[in-house]
């Protein structure tokens, strides 16, 4: 029997095959059919998910393109926006060639069962977005927050003007959220109180974690988070896991309170621990876990809260292969995990492989494959697709 696991398109974890590359076609062995497998984007009834390339115009005037994904209801009017923008592992290869707007596509799914358009956004430097990061050029001991915050800034609202052109936009009603780097981000834009924007919710949020202990250039992270209180007034709502090995609760706390100090509005909530390291609760863990305290939250700000779209419960048929107990709980977390696009290989002696959070269908069934094939031996017989998103594509 095979025991051998192979670690999902992670932040932490670098694996087999990399987003940045192009994939080959999947050639279909013959227990095999994507006749009828969307290879693009899973799709759910009553909702749309597509990818946007968002051609905008930054306010120094030079032209970028922001890579975007949006998840929302079909609807007949238009419906507020939120933004959802990415954190960093602060490599500029990773967030460069692995990153994509996906890697938030359980939290759009959330926002967009509830009825937002919700857009992820990459900031510039990161995935197919144009630009470099807003890290490059600092280090730990200038690690520049304020010129990463101008630049966040810029990037989103720049966004929100592109994305706003869209029919289905409204005009008027926003909400801004971010996860690390991205919380850091949404709450620097929060300090130019931009038109529409109703809402702030940051998740994890900081800049220059060291070893979830120190901080690069701690007082001048506090600084920026005095300075933007000083400015914003709109609401914001900040959520750091007890767990978090980044930014600690008690780091996000004194956050709040240094952005508190300056006047902006800032409601703390410490969450609970999640898996070995809660930094990731917004991106990995399922909608209940956190969903409730926005919901609250929005609901202050007389935002839609409440569900309009209902996702089906997905049963899938084990792999009849899956002869080892590490494959059948991998493949029981893929039957629930909204982490989309996703893909499950096997291979005939009980090897698996999972791949998440991929650009497309073909590349996470591809991606599946590579890790799966990682652990076979020599000359034993090729692993392949067992289920692509929602649907197993095995005969």
């Amino acid at each position: 029997m095979r025991h051998h696991a192979i670690a999902c398109f992670t932040r932490v974890t670098v694996i087999t095959a990399l987003f940045g590359i192009t994939f080959s076609s999947i050639a279909a062995p013959p227990n095999v059919s994507l006749q009828h497998v969307s290879l693009q984007h899973q799709q759910f009834e009553g909702l749309i998910r597509e990818p946007l390339s968002l051609q905008v115009t930054l306010d120094n005037g030079k032209p970028a393109i922001l890579d975007a994904f949006v998840t929302r209801p079909i609807s007949q009017t238009t419906l507020p926006v939120v933004i959802i923008t990415n954190g960093t592992v602060g490599t500029a290869e990773f967030d460069r060639w692995e990153m994509n707007p996906n890697r938030a596509s359980s939290t759009a799914l959330a926002f967009a069962r509830h009825g937002y358009a919700a857009v992820t956004v990459l900031r510039e430097g990161y995935g197919y977005s144009s630009g470099g990061a807003e890290y490059l050029g600092g280090s730990c001991k200038q690690p520049l927050h304020k010129l990463a915050g101008e630049k966040d800034t810029r990037d989103l609202l720049a966004a929100l003007e592109a994305i706003r052109r869209q029919p289905w936009a409204s005009p008027d009603k926003a909400v801004l959220a971010g996860m690390s780097a991205g919380g850091f981000a949404v709450l620097a834009t929060s300090a130019v109180n931009p038109p529409g924007v109703q809402a702030i919710i940051n998740f994890d949020g900081g800049r220059g974690s060291i070893d979830g202990k120190s901080l690069c250039d701690r007082a001048g992270l506090i600084r920026a988070f005095t300075t933007y209180g000083v400015t914003a007034r709109i609401p914001s709502l900040w959520l750091y896991s007890r767990n978090d090995q980044s930014f600690t609760p008690e780091m996000g706390r004194a956050f709040s309170e240094d952005y508190r100090s300056g006047g902006g509005k800032a409601e703390f909530i410490e969450m609970p621990a999640f898996g070995k390291n809660g930094h990731v609760f917004m991106d990995t863990a399922p909608e209940d876990f956190w969903w409730k305290r926005v919901a609250g939250f929005l609901a202050q700000q007389h935002l839609p809260y409440e569900e309009v779209v209902t996702l089906p419960v997905t049963h899938l048929a084990s792999p009849a292969n899956l002869n080892n107990s590490a494959g059948k709980k991998a493949f029981r977390k893929y039957e629930t995990a909204r982490l989309y696009e996703k893909a499950f290989a096997t291979g005939k002696d009980g090897a698996w492989g999972t791949a998440y959070w991929a650009r497309t269908g073909r590349e996470a069934a591809d991606a599946a494959v590579k890790s799966c094939e990682k652990f076979q031996p020599k000359g034993a017989a090729n692993c392949t697709v067992y289920a692509i998103n929602d649907e197993v594509v095995a005969k």
